[in-house]
């Protein structure tokens, strides 16, 4: 899997600037103790290029990448929640939570999505995003975060007018 895939699927983005969220999203929602059945299964990951790279395999408590040794498991640092037709995976990265979205399609694939900049530079982003909710920014061990917190309804919004950005297309395999 090539390290781009690696960034975006793994949450592993600490070295990449993102929007973060002071709890679980989306806020007031429960948690759910195991993945639903409909996004179970195996998917190949389709990056931009449309060339496929590896296997995630997801069970119900968690996901693997096949070809490599990272996982998350459902619990206390990784927070699944549902909402409007969205499932909203929650990193704890401690003093903050990273998003990531996903939408189940028809077909069974996935699209996967988080709060991404686009072609613009992040502060040109963050100027439009502040437009749209409250951005709140303090420093942790001499880095700026970045942190909003949208009710659902908002999040939502922020999801339609493109604030998350598509970032792999995770193929369901039969």
């Amino acid at each position: 899997m090539n390290k781009i895939s690696a960034c975006i699927l793994l949450f592993l983005l600490l070295s990449c600037k993102e929007i973060s969220f002071k709890e679980p999203q989306p806020r007031g929602r429960s948690a759910l103790s195991e993945i639903p059945k409909e996004l179970r299964g195996k998917y190949l990951l389709i990056e931009a290029n449309n060339n496929g790279t590896d296997t995630l395999i997801v069970t119900g408590n968690g996901y693997q990448v096949a070809n490599d040794s990272t996982k998350g498991v459902l619990g206390d640092s990784l927070v699944l929640k549902k909402y409007k037709g969205y499932y909203f995976f929650n990193d704890n990265q401690n003093p903050e939570w990273l998003l990531r979205v996903v939408k189940r399609e028809a077909n069974g694939d996935l699209v996967y999505m988080f709060m991404d900049s686009h072609e613009q530079s992040f502060e040109e982003f963050i100027v439009s995003l502040n437009k749209e909710i409250r951005i709140d920014s303090f420093e942790v061990n001499d880095e700026k975060l970045y942190q909003i917190d949208p009710s659902p309804k908002q999040l939502v919004s922020l999801i339609s007018k493109g604030y998350f950005r598509k970032t792999v297309q995770l193929k369901k395999l039969q």
